[in-house]
């Protein structure tokens, strides 16, 4: 079955175009104001790069925080509810995964059946996700795809106190100012990002078995360090983790 996920988020949207648990097919484009005519040549290019008529899918489903704007998909399913389910059917034995995004922090348990039974998202503070880690990185000259080149590269981590976007900068400001190293700042941001996720995931009680989605689960550094503080195994996310939810859409639409 050809199915098609799409994952309107509010800082990247992404497609992707299955086989099964095959994927032919991903693009990412960045969420603007204009996305609601943007989506559609999103779509027409997965397919295009897939080989696939978009007349000829077996099934498309929309998640998302704008998923409303997908008016030709099949349904509409929760993101927490992709995720868990992408999760499921790559890594079953897992119990925890805890999604890093752009603007929150989202962690959720599962059961034996993939289903999600508690969950908890600071979705009232970006403080810890991809937005927070960019924007700090920024104010350093570092792009985020240098984090972790830069993050090497620190002989010690400067210690940030805050978990307040607004107060964090300001600390950055003032480390600058004294002459510390971009690179200790970044391995001193990527450790606080690290606080903050574990500081979630640990009101959990945790898992056995967990795992990372999400933009900034891409970033190495701050894995590695959650890792530290964490108890159980992790299993790394098989694919792209910033697709998680849009892969977790496109296997649903074979349930329908």
């Amino acid at each position: 079955m050809k199915t098609l996920g799409c994952d309107i988020g509010s800082l990247f949207s992404k497609a992707v175009l299955m086989d099964g648990e095959n994927i032919l097919a991903s693009k990412i484009i960045e969420t603007t104001g204009n996305i609601g005519v943007e989506i559609e040549p999103l779509i027409e290019e997965v397919c295009r790069q897939a080989g696939v008529s978009r007349f000829n899918l077996d099934g498309f489903v929309g998640t998302g925080s704008g998923a409303e704007l997908l008016e030709d998909a099949d349904f509409l399913e929760d993101e927490i509810a992709c995720i868990a389910w992408a999760a499921r059917c790559f890594l079953p034995e897992v119990e925890l995964v805890v999604d890093i995004g752009g603007q929150s922090i989202t962690s959720m348990l599962l059961n034996d059946e993939g289903e999600v039974i508690d969950f908890m998202r600071n979705d009232k503070c970006a403080s810890g996700s991809g937005r927070f880690l960019e924007v700090m990185a920024n104010a350093l000259g570092v792009p985020v795809e240098r984090i972790d080149e830069e993050a090497s590269r620190a002989k010690r981590r400067v210690s940030i106190s805050s978990q307040c976007g607004v107060f964090v900068e300001s600390e950055v400001i003032t480390h600058v100012n004294n002459g510390e190293p971009p690179q200790d700042i970044v391995a001193g941001l990527c450790d606080a990002v690290a606080r903050i996720v574990t500081s979630q995931a640990r009101r959990f009680g945790m898992g056995n078995r967990y795992t990372f989605t999400g933009g900034v689960a891409k970033v190495k550094t701050v894995v590695d360090l959650v890792c530290e503080r964490m108890e159980g195994e992790y299993q790394p996310f098989p694919l792209d983790t910033r697709l998680a939810a849009a892969v977790g859409a496109a296997l649903l639409a074979e349930t329908e």
